[in-house]
């Protein structure tokens, strides 16, 4: 059993290694279009955070409706973040280095544990 002080010093060590930075993009509804048709929806930036990308692909299956989900990255962020499945992730800087912008779909449920948030990541291709 984790103690208080156990949970502060592992949530201190996980922030302290989240080394890229992240736009949380929240989805918003697409508009009706003069046909009367649903617009693609848009993603305005939520929130800019600290985080830890692992560019390794993988699956996992879902135990609840017994599907594999195929991703290409796990994405780690901090408790405070405030995350929906429905977001999209932008990647801004890695290692503090300023490369092309990576986005991501969230292709899993937000998985929190005890010091910090877990996601399971697909690659958007622009």
């Amino acid at each position: 059993m984790f103690t208080s002080a156990d949970l502060q010093n592992m949530r201190i060590a996980q922030n302290e290694h989240m080394q890229d930075i992240c736009n949380i993009l929240a989805r918003t509804a697409g508009t009706l279009n003069e046909y009367n048709e649903q617009d693609a929806p848009t993603y305005a930036t939520r929130s800019i955070s600290a985080c830890g990308l692992d560019m390794k692909s993988g699956a996992e299956r879902n135990n609840a409706s017994n599907t594999v989900v195929n991703y290409d990255a796990v994405l780690r962020l901090p408790l405070s973040t405030k995350i929906d499945e429905t977001d999209r992730i932008e990647v801004t800087a890695r290692y503090a280095e300023y490369p092309d912008t990576l986005t991501f779909e969230i292709v899993s449920p937000i998985q929190r544990g005890p010091s910090g948030i877990r996601v399971l990541l697909r690659k958007i291709v622009t």
